[in-house]
Parts: structure tokens; sequence; C-alpha cells
């Protein structure tokens, strides 16, 4: 993928989902208005709310490396896991969660090991356009607010961070270089590694969201969950995309998430 595509397809989305989390909020706070001018004050006589909600939630990542290297896109991937969510006081509510979820993004990277007197060939002068997929163990830690608009419907906003644990990165690219030098023969190659050591095995992430639990069945909630999930910490340390030393820098991992969900009260 071209860097300036893949720049203007993440700024697209960008806006996507913050016009979207943006609306969210608007829409609450005008619901919440019209519900607290159209209704009899309930505060005091209100069913008692559930100290504990357990769930399950999945659905998909948008990802891409930070602007620390300049060939940079954005690819997918998927996230799916646990939350228990602890009602605290009122309006205020503590989540935790555990998942499995997909980060990275591509990367393309220009290969020229002529410059240190090696002969030139396919392997020692290339480009390679790579999609990176760091597969993690996730666990945030989530401060959330309900906006009060009515008993059986609880939008919220929250923000936090995780810990973020890699114990497996792919790596999927394409190669192209010239196969016989002086020849003009260009070839292609399209493989896949394991690169995991490559990658730093630890990572923080900071994260701001918006969820929205609607009433399903029974006790059942359907969960509608949008987070923007940033790197604190770098994924790849002094990464060059010219593969030179001492031209590199820290690269993270930013992703956009929105997952699909059930909620059960446990008591």
């Amino acid at each position: 993928m071209r860097p300036l595509t893949s720049t203007l397809q993440f700024i697209a989305i960008f806006k996507l989902y913050t016009v979207r989390i943006f609306s969210f909020v608007i829409l609450f706070l005008l619901l919440n208005t019209i519900h607290a001018q159209g209704q009899v004050d309930t505060a005091n006589v209100q069913t008692p709310i559930s100290k504990f909600e357990i769930g399950v939630a999945g659905g998909l990542t948008v990802n891409k490396f930070s602007s620390g290297q300049p060939q940079t896109g954005t690819n997918t991937g998927y996230d799916a896991g646990l939350l228990l969510t602890y009602n605290v006081y009122k309006q205020w509510s503590i989540q935790l969660e555990a998942s499995f979820t997909q980060q990275g993004g591509q990367l393309l990277t220009f290969k020229d090991d002529t410059r240190y007197g090696l002969p030139e060939s396919f392997t020692t002068k290339n480009v390679k356009n790579s999609s990176v997929h760091l597969n993690s163990l996730n666990i945030p830690l989530l401060l959330r607010y309900t906006v009060p608009i009515r008993k059986d419907w609880k939008p919220a906003l929250y923000i936090g961070g995780s810990y973020a644990y890699n114990f497996n990165v792919t790596e999927r690219y394409q190669k192209t270089g010239d196969l016989l030098p002086g020849e003009d023969i260009i070839t292609t190659v399209t493989d896949s590694e394991n690169v995991t050591s490559r990658y730093d095995r630890d990572r923080l992430n900071l994260i701001i969201g918006a969820d929205l639990r609607l009433p399903l069945f029974s006790n059942v909630k359907l969960l509608f969950d949008f987070r923007y999930m940033a790197g604190a910490t770098p994924a790849n340390e002094n990464y060059s995309y010219m593969e030179k030393v001492g031209f590199g820098s820290d690269i993270k991992s930013n992703s956009f998430i929105a997952k699909l969900g059930l909620i059960i009260p446990v008591q």
C-alpha cells in the first residue's frame, strides 16, 4: 500500500470513528435532557443495580503503526475476550477485561546491502511491503461513567489503559527486487514468517471509548463498544524503514476497535 494512500485511509477512519463517538455523546446528552424535562424524578424509587456484571465481546480492529517512520499503513485484525464490570458508586464503575487482540500495521522496507560492499542480488537489494500482526493477550482496566438516560438503556463513556503481552508476531509480505542484476528481470515473492523476536514482548496502551448496553432478553444485555487504543510504549524500538543503523525510531501500534457482546448481571 502506498504511504500517502495509507495515511489518507487512516485519517478517514479516524474522522469516521471520531464523528460517531461525538455524535453518540451529543445524542446521550440530548435524550437525557428531554427525559429529565418530561418525566417525574424517580431517583429515589429506582430498582437496585447489580454490583457485578460479566460479559463476552468480540469484534474487529483497524491498526496502524505510529508515524515515527514514514513508510507505514493500516491493516485489520480481531479482538475477542471477557469482561467484568463492578459498579462502584451511582454512575461510576470499573471494568476489567482479558482479551485476545490483534494490533500492528503495515510497513514498507527498502533494503540495500550493496552499500556494505555486497554484490547486488534479490536478497541484498529489494523492497518489502509487510502486514504485521501483533497477537497479544490484552488486559484493559477502564473507568466508566454511565449517562443516566433511563433504567433499561445504559450508554457510557470510559478511559483507561491496558497491558499487552505479545506472545506471537507474524509478518505477511511481498518482496520485490531484480532477480538477475543487469538483465532487468523484476520479480515479486509473497511469503510469511514469525518475527516475534524483533518486537517488544510487553506493551502499554491508553484507551478512550464509549459503549451502549441495551436489554435483549431476561437479564441479558446487548453490548455495542467502540474504542481507540493508542500505544504508550513502543512495539518495535529503533526500527528503520531503510534497515540502516542510526536512522531508526521507536514505532507504536494504534488501533480502532469495534465490538459486539453480551452482558449478564451477577447479583
